[in-house]
């Protein structure tokens, strides 16, 4: 098993290098059948891992179907609620099917003084910085069920946390779930079980939601917020438009090389900066407002066996990232003398 590079970021952004490895099958969300799924791996190229269900089943182990008032409550809703408990507002958005299949994203807004930065480079390479995003962004899918006097809901397979990777005007580009590729990398599930339920109810045409039941949220204060119908979208309705076993999927086939290890394919100067800097932040948070982070011209960076840079990348002075075309490179305790580079120590994948 190769390593890959998971890096820990702290406010004094310290690194350590991680072994990523690939896990054992786990009984995970009670899933009732394992599998390899060749049919979708032929699919989706040599890549060993399903996030796909075949079936929804329900806890009984019969076919999930969608309940009869479903159709009454299809569409897409959004909701506000501030909770004073985090000091942050709490934003959320929910899309429903005609299949009783939801997805429903959720993140926080600091104020101002608490708001972290994220750095994407620009058309012209140079970085750019911006405030935080969808902060703490964590997405999930569930199914409506039946239940006392209106539909309840359950969670499909678990909740994730992707990072929102930015594009050269530093606006949203894509969902990236770095954390769920680098220790969830076998994800052989044939069905999946709706088991879970997630504060989410539905009754007399109300979409309301128990926040501190969602967000896990110990406090007296008790947080039910009701949900407003959408009619013609939302900016952020890009968050809740595919499954999260969808994300999972696309991102796997797209991010990781068959040997489970991460792509080192940078064509940019942006996506460069986007993925590493994605290995920092793990989950959607951010950077404390006083990071530095600039490109420097590769030429400068003296690489072991006079290896040639493509990208490189300084954080705060003292952690540099270096990509040749093919590994990725990191170094601290960086030296810079006259305008060139050099460290003792490089760690690669």
């Amino acid at each position: 098993m190769k390593k890959c590079l998971t890096l820990l970021l702290t406010t004094t952004l310290l690194l350590s290098l991680n072994s990523v490895m690939i896990l054992a099958e786990e009984d995970h969300d009670h899933d009732a059948t394992e599998t390899l799924a060749a049919d979708h791996h032929h699919e989706h190229g040599t890549n060993y891992a399903n996030f796909i269900p075949a079936n929804i089943l329900n806890p009984d182990d019969s076919v999930y179907e969608a309940p009869d008032d479903t159709e009454d409550y299809v569409g897409l809703y959004t909701a506000q609620t501030r909770v004073e408990d985090l000091d942050a507002d709490l934003e959320l958005i929910l899309s429903i099917g005609d299949d009783g299949l939801f997805n429903l994203a959720y993140y926080f807004v600091n104020s101002p003084e608490q708001q972290g930065v994220r750095f994407y480079a620009n058309e012209e390479a140079e970085v750019e910085s911006t405030e935080a995003i969808y902060q703490d962004l964590v997405i999930l899918t569930g199914a409506l069920r039946e239940g006392e006097g209106g539909l309840g809901t359950g969670l499909i397979g678990k909740t994730i946390s992707p990072v929102v990777l930015l594009d050269k005007d530093g606006e949203a580009d894509r969902l990236y779930p770095y954390m769920n590729l680098a220790y969830d990398l076998r994800e052989n599930h044939q069905n999946s079980r709706v088991y879970q339920n997630v504060g989410l109810y539905l009754a007399d045409d109300v979409v309301a939601v128990d926040v501190n039941h969602l967000i896990g949220l110990d406090s007296e204060e008790q947080i039910v917020t009701q949900f407003s119908s959408v009619e013609e979208g939302h900016e952020d309705e890009f968050l809740v438009e595919s499954h999260t076993y969808e994300l999972l999927q696309e991102s796997f086939d797209t991010d990781l090389i068959e040997h489970n290890d991460f792509k080192m394919d940078y064509q940019s100067e942006n996506e460069f900066m986007q993925l590493v800097l994605a290995m920092h932040l793990r989950t959607n948070t951010s950077f404390p407002q006083d990071t530095e982070v600039e490109l420097i011209d590769p030429e400068s960076v003296q690489l072991n066996d006079d290896l040639d840079a493509q990208y490189a990348m300084l954080i705060n002075d003292s952690v540099l990232y270096v990509f040749d075309g093919e590994s990725l490179f990191m170094a601290e305790d960086v030296e810079e003398i006259d305008g060139e580079y050099s460290a003792e120590n490089w760690v690669t994948n």
